[in-house]
């Protein structure tokens, strides 16, 4: 970075030399082709000549004498007439005193005598400033991008570009500092100086759609493209390309050659994102800035004036050039270019037809100045505004969702009953969005949404029991994320979180009231089961332990207390012990292993197996006739397995048909699939009896209830 400081302020040092060693006449001012010799109080006079106060004749003045473009002039004769009548004007002012032929208004022409002096800075307009300040920010911007990425081909091009730019500015301003004339020598070589520069920015310019965003060629041809430079600027140096304006051919070609490759590295960049940012960028960059420049020098060319075309002030179009290059290389905040550079083109199209149309309609119409205005306003305003509407949303619009659908959609996502529900919902609704090709979890937790990667991935934060996911090239691809995105995605996340914050309130005030309920039914009808459990008999004593067992659970599932599993599983055996005791039937239930992982089951899951199971024994005991019930359970992860067989008689056909059953086997399937399990029904294999009802349930694990909870 040194390195480009030190060059810059060079090219600043060498430029106020160049201009700074000018003279000028006291009292005159050139204004266009012409010299005026300024009296207060009086109109302009016209300087038609000058000579030294020695000399009995004068030099009359020409046009071409004080033209800006000397790579107008054309043909390389009349370019070496001009710098010889440069030299004798030079050699006119070296006197301190000059004679200036001036016509009066009359028609008359008188000398004046006026005094030579040197040019200073307040002497110094936008001319010499507006090249000067180009040309600095632009090798500075090349600079600090290839000082980002020094090992890259794009940025070593784009710093050359700098240079280029640098180089033709600094010869520029001393042409543009407006001097009344400067030695052959020093015309020779800023214009030499200036043409180096334009061939070394234009293959620069060349080269850079050569290798980004996607590398065309390889290396070697790069660098065989750039030193092209060199040989054009060798031709020009030694008179073989036909005259001075020979680089107006080499810079339209350049824009021909550049568009063509713009257009290749769209059909190379159609599957990646990214590099469309940077190419929009740079192509943006590229019509709006020498795009302007062209077309200033095209009407200039056509109208026959090209040497008086302010080329001060085509800098500056290089300059916005120069700044969407540098963001599209530099890959700065691409994940807005989208937005932004519709914007700059509908603008950038609207002044240029505004321009056209008004000149359209003084040139071709002959229309004045004063009435052609308003009336390109009035129809830019009445037709472009409404077709770039429409253009706007057509591009820019994606397919979005209403405000009511949205609500919709996100009450939808957070009142869903169970978390892998809302999940998928809230998967769905970011799919519908932003269309995502890959959606993942994310590597880590995060606590607000951001962006990454230059707009290719979005951070999207957990919500309440929905994990944090990662979302990758939007739009199926075609795209990058955007702040736009990124603020519908807080909009809904702040929606969804207070509608669960919502349905989380409503579910604390229904628990509190099935708390309540439960405590009162535990109290109250437990009691009174309790009290005529004392007075029972034999035969009824068990349908009392059934009772309360029951209310038990009924209990529990109301206040949703969870509870071990091996602890479920001993209360269920315990309870089939006491009621096959009394059926005189045999049971066969191996206890708990005791070396089992612990598991936690919530009380909806434990209201289901303790119910199926229930119902299994009961249809066992009053309808299968058996010596014996064998029990086996099995968890296999969150998988819990059960089987229930009987020695006796078996299911009838009509029931393993499935086209008959009683109310309790009706019951067994109709809690397992409520809990997403399934159920079987079968007999023995052959060769024994008896029936057998499997199912399997997959249990959702909670925490362990608090100490006061569980009482």
């Amino acid at each position: 970075m040194y390195l480009i400081l030190a060059v810059a302020i060079a090219a600043a040092c060498l430029s106020f030399g160049l201009s700074l060693q000018h003279k000028h006449l006291e009292g005159i001012v050139r204004q266009g082709e012409t010299l005026q010799f300024e009296v207060p109080g009086q109109a302009g006079q016209t300087v038609v000549s000058l000579r030294r106060p020695d000399q009995a004749q004068g030099l009359v003045l020409l046009p071409s004498d004080l033209t800006l473009q000397i790579d107008g002039i054309g043909k390389y004769e009349a370019y070496d007439a001009h710098l010889a009548r440069q030299d004798r004007i030079v050699a006119i002012m070296d006197s301190p005193v000059v004679m200036a032929g001036v016509r009066q208004a009359s028609g008359q022409v008188s000398e004046v005598a006026v005094k030579v002096r040197k040019i200073d800075l307040s002497t110094l307009g936008e001319g010499f400033w507006s090249p000067l300040v180009v040309g600095l920010a632009a090798f500075l911007i090349g600079g600090w991008v290839w000082c980002l990425k020094p090992d890259e081909s794009v940025t070593q091009v784009l710093a050359l570009n700098g240079l280029g730019m640098l180089i033709a500015a600094t010869a520029a301003t001393v042409g543009y500092s407006q001097p009344i004339a400067a030695s052959s020598q020093l015309v020779a070589g800023v214009l030499d100086a200036n043409h180096l520069g334009t061939t070394i920015f234009g293959m620069s310019l060349i080269s850079l759609f050569l290798v980004f965003p996607k590398p065309l060629v390889s290396t070697r041809v790069l660098w065989t493209v750039m030193a092209i430079s060199l040989v054009v600027s060798a031709l020009d140096y030694l008179r073989l390309l036909g005259g001075t304006d020979a680089i107006f051919v080499f810079c339209f070609a350049v824009m021909g050659l550049v568009t063509v490759l713009i257009a290749v590295q769209c059909f190379k960049a159609r599957r990646d994102p990214n590099a469309q940012a940077s190419l929009l960028w740079l192509g943006l960059a590229v019509f709006v800035g020498t795009g302007l420049w062209c077309l200033v020098m095209g009407a200039y060319i056509v109208q026959g004036q090209i040497q008086t075309m302010p080329g001060s002030y085509v800098f500056i179009s290089f300059l916005v050039m120069y700044a969407g290059i540098a963001i599209g290389v530099a890959r700065f905040r691409l994940f807005e270019v989208r937005d932004w550079a519709f914007r700059i083109f509908f603008y950038a199209v609207a002044a240029a037809l505004f321009i056209a149309l008004d000149a359209g309609l003084i040139y071709l119409l002959g229309m004045t100045q004063g009435v052609a205005l308003p009336l390109a306003l009035v129809a830019i305003g009445l037709g472009y505004l409404p077709l770039r509407d429409l253009l706007w949303r057509r591009f820019l619009r994606h397919k979005a969702l209403s405000d009511s659908e949205m609500l919709r959609i996100v009450m939808d996502m957070a009142f869903a009953p169970q978390a892998a529900l809302r999940q998928t919902k809230w998967q769905a609704l970011l799919q519908t969005l932003f269309a995502p090709q890959v959606m993942t979890p994310a590597p880590v937790q995060v606590s607000t949404a951001f962006i990454e990667a230059d707009g290719l991935h979005l951070h999207v934060p957990g919500l309440m029991d929905v994990p944090a996911l990662k979302l990758s090239f939007p739009q199926d691809g075609r795209g990058l994320f955007s702040p736009r995105h990124l603020d519908l995605l807080n909009q809904i996340m702040r929606l969804s979180r207070e509608a669960m914050q919502g349905l989380t309130a409503y579910e604390r005030g229904a628990a509190e009231q099935r708390h309540r309920l439960a405590q009162n039914l535990h109290d109250d009808v437990g009691a009174k089961l309790v009290s005529g459990l004392s007075v029972a008999d034999d035969v009824s004593r068990p349908f009392f332990y059934e009772a309360l067992n029951e209310i038990r659970d009924i209990a529990s599932a109301m206040i949703t207390e969870s509870a071990p599993l091996d602890r479920m599983v001993a209360e269920m055996r315990h309870e089939a012990v006491r009621r096959l005791e009394v059926a005189n039937i045999a049971l066969d239930w191996p206890l708990w292993p005791q070396d089992a992982p612990l598991f936690q089951i919530n009380a909806l899951d434990k209201k289901a197996v303790s119910s199926a199971m229930r119902e299994a024994i009961t249809n066992g005991i009053k309808h299968s006739g058996a010596g014996q019930v064998s029990v086996r359970l099995v968890l296999t992860g969150n998988l819990l397995q059960c089987r229930i067989a009987d020695d006796g008689k078996g299911f009838p056909a009509d029931v393993l048909d499935g086209s008959a059953g009683g109310q309790g086997l009706r019951s067994i399937a109709d809690r397992v699939s409520q809990s997403g399990g399934g159920v079987r029904f079968s007999n023995a294999e052959p060769g024994s009896h008896g029936a057998v009802v499997a199912f399997d349930i997959p249990l959702s694990s909670s925490p362990p209830v608090s100490e006061s909870l569980s009482r």
